[in-house]
């Protein structure tokens, strides 16, 4: 029996390792008495397959994993348990059982939404627009990774084709937003939330942080430290069209 879990990464969470994560993850089944299906050979280890790794310091909304178990069980009894036994910094959304043969998730997810809240000079804010602009218009765009020393630098990649959409939500004061992480009440910043829609690909990822970056290039301003960064979900795309990867959960 497969089942699919949709949970999210907390504010408490977000620190977590995807390592961590899967261990916490096991745990946590294993509080609420899934019979887990466990590989064959020298180490064994829980059938658990994830949609996509979460950098370190990023939450998420819905974000998805695939069980296999040993044993039928009641999804629902399953799913109270499963609520019941995860830590604060996870938080259980909805589950269900899937097909034996379906696909992986790392197979049919292929679109991430993120919003990432930064904190803006006033004197910055029409070149946010104007950067989002020039980063929509551009045909090519190179995301040069950063050199470690002692390592082979890594060649720099093409990435407009990951970019779908970006979009500015409504500005707010800085320090308005509960959550933040910043005491900026009173200092000359605005915090600004962008919605970023960005393709989810074999041969590579960008991250939302690395996309701001190119935003303040593009635009000529300073790219300060991102106070909040949120996965808000993973979709299929597929024939022009967006689904959820399980029917319990509507994006």
């Amino acid at each position: 029996m497969k089942i699919r879990i949709c949970y999210g990464k907390t504010d408490r969470g977000s620190y977590l390792s995807h390592l961590d994560l899967a261990r916490t993850m096991e745990r946590s089944l294993r509080r609420a008495k899934a019979p887990l299906a466990f590989s064959e050979g020298f180490n064994p280890h829980p059938k658990l397959s994830f949609a996509s790794a979460l950098a370190v310091g990023t939450t998420g909304c819905r974000e998805y994993l695939d069980v296999e178990l040993a044993a039928r069980v009641n999804v629902k009894a399953l799913s109270q348990a499963l609520e019941k036994a995860l830590p604060p910094a996870l938080a259980f959304v909805a589950a269900e059982e899937i097909r034996e043969n379906s696909k992986s998730l790392s197979a049919i997810v292929n679109l991430a939404i993120y919003r990432i809240k930064v904190a803006v000079k006033p004197e910055d804010e029409e070149k946010v627009a104007l950067g989002i602009e020039k980063v929509l218009a551009a045909p090519e765009l190179w995301r040069k990774p950063k050199e470690k020393p002692g390592k082979k630098p890594t060649p720099a990649k093409e990435v407009r084709g990951l970019i779908r959409q970006i979009s500015v939500l409504e500005p707010q004061p800085a320090g308005a937003a509960a959550g933040n992480g910043t005491d900026n009440a009173g200092g000359p910043e605005k915090n600004v939330e962008l919605e970023m829609v960005l393709r989810l690909s074999a041969e590579g990822q960008l991250r939302p942080q690395e996309l701001w970056e190119m935003i303040a290039a593009a635009g000529d301003f300073e790219a300060l430290t991102p106070l909040a960064v949120c996965r808000r979900a993973l979709l299929i795309e597929q024939g022009g069209k967006r689904f959820a990867p399980m029917e319990g959960v509507r994006d």
